[in-house]
């Protein structure tokens, strides 16, 4: 199993820090660029939900992510949990924004985007950090 940790700054220019992180671990892992491309794209998400959301824009707060790969079983997975300093969110509280009043929304798609390259196993909180748990079947 091979293990990934980054705690970046909760500003948006981190991002660039956390996609190379993510293209060499995925390089080193083998994963198909096609497969690279969604995992960019989850993260990103969930990097721009920690900090909005969670961190409050708060420059001085962070965002911590840890990945762990393991392809020692039958079925290779990956999974990822992104920290932050919010109080948490139910998921099953969300509004769905294919639904007809959030079309027009310009935000609210991220968890949804999410869903649809990754498992969300769960929002856990504890000690004053809510964590975002992903699982991810690459290819």
């Amino acid at each position: 199993m091979n293990v990934c940790s980054l705690l970046l700054k909760s500003r948006s220019a981190e991002y660039e820090v956390l996609r190379t992180v993510l293209r060499t671990f995925g390089e080193i892992e083998g994963y198909s660029k096609g497969f690279l491309f969604s995992l960019e794209l989850s993260m990103k998400e969930a990097f721009v939900n920690a900090v909005s959301h969670g961190n409050m824009s708060r420059e001085e707060l962070f965002v911590e992510f840890v990945m762990r790969a393991d392809s020692s079983g039958e079925q290779v997975t990956l999974e990822a949990d992104i920290s932050d300093s919010g109080s948490g969110f139910n998921l099953e509280q969300l509004p769905d924004p294919t639904f007809e009043g959030f079309l027009l929304r310009s935000s609210g798609r991220g968890l949804y985007i999410i869903r649809s390259i990754a498992e969300i196993v769960g929002v856990e909180v504890s000690d004053g950090r809510s964590t975002l748990k992903l699982r991810y079947t690459p290819y």
